[in-house]
């Protein structure tokens, strides 16, 4: 038996994603109560949900008068509410859609972040970049006609001081995962020097062009994954 035809492939483990892409538009669109109208609406309110809302929400704009839309929303729908209901409706439901609107902004925002193939160091990355830039803005920051230079002394202090602990705790993860993945042989490293006359041997060992190639070829792509993960 040749000595190759006893080596056998390595295959990296699989990994699967916990939550798939459907899973999560289906949470994320349940923090919005708009309908199709682009209208707020509450489930658990029965103003939200009576045929009768916009005659209800019209009478109260018109009469201020918290007893006549109660007896009005009784005659239209049959149901009986109080006081309270027309004003929770009133105020966090009529005409706040614009919140409901913002929201939709900011779930189709995550929802691209969460379309994208990162891995977990990549985000840590993302992370470090994002309080760098914190970093460098806050201590750009000149004081103006209204405010001292101790104060924005101050202010450059404990902001800087906050963010560095942020960094901390990511460099703290970054090792953390690192660690795991070595430890899994999901992560293989090696010291420069040793890596290098490796190579050197190998090249040196090499009888042929196509050997030589060999080595070369394999140099390459090692190289080409190193780049990927910077």
């Amino acid at each position: 038996m040749e000595p190759e035809d006893s080596m056998e492939a390595i295959v990296p483990q699989e990994i699967k994603p916990v939550v798939s892409d459907d899973q999560v538009d289906r949470l994320l669109s349940q923090a919005v109560n708009l309908s199709d109208g682009m209208i707020l609406h509450e489930p658990t309110c029965v103003i939200c949900s009576s045929p009768s809302r916009e005659e209800t929400e019209q009478k109260y704009l018109e009469s201020k008068n918290y007893n006549e839309t109660v007896k009005l929303f009784k005659e239209k729908s049959g149901l009986d509410i109080n006081k309270s209901v027309v004003e929770n409706h009133m105020r966090f439901h009529y005409d706040r859609a614009i919140r409901e609107l913002q929201k939709i902004e900011y779930i189709d925002r995550i929802k691209r972040y969460t379309g994208q193939s990162l891995t977990t160091l990549d985000r840590i990355s993302i992370c470090f970049s994002i309080i760098s830039e914190r970093l460098m803005g806050i201590n750009s920051v000149i004081p103006a006609e209204d405010e001292s230079v101790a104060q924005i002394e101050k202010l450059k202090s404990t902001e800087t001081s906050r963010l560095m602990g942020q960094l901390k705790d990511l460099l703290k993860l970054q090792a953390s995962i690192l660690g795991e993945m070595k430890n899994s042989g999901e992560l293989i490293t090696i010291p420069a020097n040793d890596f290098i006359n490796i190579i050197n041997e190998a090249l040196s060992t090499a009888k042929t062009d196509g050997e030589r190639e060999l080595v070369k070829n394999i140099l390459g792509k090692l190289d080409a994954i190193s780049r990927r993960a910077q």
